[in-house]
C-alpha cells in the first residue's frame, strides 16, 4: 500500500514541532578541560615533610583560633547590631525574588519574613549554645531559598541567597535572638552569624563550657565520619574542618594511644530540655589526628586530596562547600583561623595587591612570592589556595561553580561545579569563554600569604 505523501500544512507543521523539541532539549554542557593530575602533591617541588611554618609561629596561630572558637562563649552580648544581621531584608527588598520553583515571589512574602524576624525586638536571647548536628546558617528564618532572576547567568540554582553558612557540629555558639514561632534562632560563631534551627543547637550551662574545653583537641581528617556514642547511637557526622575536643583520661591526660591509634572525643548531644550533654564517641585512626596537624606539603596534600572532586555547595548547601569553605575548613585542621566570606579571607596575613601591570606580569608575581598550601589567590567573589607550578604556570586548589562564557553578546557559564586542581587559566579550550573577562588570572586582584 502506497503512503500518503507528505501535504505542504503537514511539512510545516513538522518543522514547527522539530523546532520546538529542539528548543526544549536539554543542551550539553561542554566540559572545562582539566588536564593537571588531580593530586595536590605533584606541584609543589618541596620536600614532603617540610615545616611550612616554624612551630612557634604554628602554635601562635592555633592560640588564636582556639580563642575565636570558644569566644561565642565569652560574650556578655551580640557582636553584631540589628542592621547587619537583618541586612538580608534591606538587600532582599531592592529586586524581585524568586522561589524554589523558579516562579516570582509575591512581595508580601519578605514583610512575612520580617514579622518572623521581630526585629525591633532584638536582641532578645543572650544564651550559649552549641551545634549537635551540622546545620544551615540562614539569612532568614526559614528553609525557602531566595535566588534571583534564573533566566540570569550564575543566578537561580544553586545560589540561593538565604543560604549564609554551614555550620559543623560541635561548633560553639552564641544565640542572640528568636524567631516569631521559636523554631529558629540567631546565633553568632566564630566565623559567621545567621538562623538555625533550634532543634539543631543545644544549650550550654557553665559546667558543660568548661568540660568541653578540654585543652587538647581533635581535627577530623576525612569527610563523612560518623559519630557513634558510648552506647551505639549516632549522634553526628565529623568533616575536615571539625574540632571536637579529646576526652581526658581519669588522670587528665588525653585519651588515645590505644592499638588502633585512634581517640576518643567528646560530642555535644541534646536532651529533652534542649539541654547540652556530652558523649564519647571512639574514632578510628586515619578518621581524626591531634590538632593541629604539622603543617607539611604531604599533610596539607594528603587532606586537600580528599576535598577534591566533591560537588560545589553556595553557602554549603548540602554539606557541600564553595570556595572560601573548602580553603577554611582545611586551614582549621593546621590551626589557622580563617574568615567565612572570600573577601574577609583575602585580607589575612601578608597580602600583595596584584592590580597593576598585565597579566604575564601578575602571573610572574605570584610564582615568585607564592608559598605552596599557605598562599591564597582572589578575584572578586573567588578565592583560592595557591598550591605549587606546573610548566611555568601557577597552579591552585578551588571550588568553583563555574567560568563565564559568551555567545552572541548572550553570557553564560561554562560548569566545574566542584573541587579542583587547575592553572589560573582554566576553560581556553572553550570557544565560548568570556575573553579576557572569563579568564581567571585576568581578574585576579590580590594574594596573601598565611598566617
Amino acid at each position: 500500500m502506497r503512503r500518503p505523501g507528505l501535504t505542504a500544512p503537514r511539512a510545516v507543521l513538522l518543522a514547527a514541532l522539530l523546532l520546538i523539541g529542539a528548543g526544549c532539549a536539554v543542551r550539553p554542557v561542554q566540559p572545562v578541560a582539566l588536564p593537571l593530575a588531580q593530586d595536590a602533591g605533584a606541584y609543589h617541588g618541596l620536600p614532603g615533610d617540610a615545616l611550612l611554618m616554624s612551630p612557634e609561629v604554628q602554635a601562635t596561630a592555633w592560640s588564636d583560633l582556639l580563642m575565636r572558637h570558644f569566644d561565642p562563649w565569652e560574650r556578655t552580648r551580640p557582636e553584631y547590631p540589628a542592621e547587619k544581621v537583618f541586612w538580608g531584608l534591606t538587600a532582599f527588598a531592592d529586586r524581585p525574588l524568586y522561589g524554589e520553583n523558579t516562579l516570582q515571589r509575591d512581595p508580601a512574602w519578605l514583610g512575612e519574613m520580617a514579622e518572623a524576624s521581630r526585629v525591633g525586638d532584638y536582641p532578645s536571647l543572650n544564651r550559649r549554645a552549641i551545634a549537635v548536628t551540622d546545620t544551615a546558617m540562614r539569612v532568614l528564618p526559614t528553609d525557602r531559598p531566595v535566588f534571583y532572576d534564573p533566566r540570569q547567568a550564575g543566578e537561580g540554582f544553586p545560589f540561593d541567597y538565604a543560604q549564609n553558612s554551614l555550620v559543623l557540629a560541635g561548633t560553639p555558639l552564641l544565640a542572640t535572638h528568636e524567631s516569631a514561632d521559636r523554631a529558629w534562632v540567631l546565633v553568632e560563631s566564630r566565623f559567621a552569624y545567621g538562623w538555625v534551627r533550634v532543634r539543631d543547637v543545644a544549650w550550654v550551662n557553665g559546667d558543660f563550657a568548661d568540660r568541653f574545653r578540654t585543652g587538647t583537641y581533635a581535627a577530623v581528617v576525612r569527610d563523612g565520619v560518623p559519630l557513634v556514642d558510648e552506647d551505639g547511637v549516632f549522634r553526628c557526622m565529623g568533616s575536615i574542618g571539625s574540632l571536637l575536643p579529646v576526652a581526658k583520661t581519669p588522670q587528665g591526660g588525653a585519651e588515645g594511644g590505644t592499638e588502633n591509634g585512634g581517640l576518643t572525643v567528646l560530642v555535644p548531644a541534646r536532651d529533652e530540655q534542649g539541654r547540652a550533654v556530652i558523649r564519647h564517641a571512639r574514632l578510628q585512626a586515619g578518621d581524626a589526628e591531634p590538632a593541629p596537624l604539622a603543617p607539611t606539603p604531604d599533610n596539607f596534600a594528603r587532606l586537600a586530596n580528599r576535598m577534591l572532586g566533591q560537588p560545589y555547595g553556595w553557602g554549603g548547601l548540602y554539606g557541600d562547600r564553595d570556595c572560601s569553605a573548602t580553603t577554611m575548613d582545611l586551614m582549621a585542621a593546621f590551626g589557622i583561623f580563617l574568615p567565612r566570606n572570600s573577601s574577609q579571607q583575602a585580607r589575612l596575613g601578608w597580602v600583595e595587591p596584584l592590580d597593576g601591570g598585565d597579566d604575564a606580569a601578575k602571573k610572574a608575581r605570584i610564582l615568585e612570592e607564592s608559598v605552596p598550601f599557605l598562599t591564597l589567590v582572589r578575584k572578586p567573589g573567588h578565592i583560592m589556595l595557591y598550591i605549587g607550578s606546573w610548566r611555568g604556570e601557577p597552579v591552585v586548589l578551588h571550588t568553583a561553580w563555574g567560568l563565564k562564557t559568551r555567545r552572541g553578546g548572550t553570557e553564560g557559564r561554562a560548569i566545574i561545579g566542584r573541587t579542583v586542581i587547575t592553572t589560573l587559566e582554566p576553560g581556553l579550550n572553550l570557544r565560548d569563554l568570556a575573553r579576557p573577562d572569563g579568564v581567571l588570572l585576568h581578574a585576579v586582584r590580590s594574594l596573601n600569604t598565611l598566617p
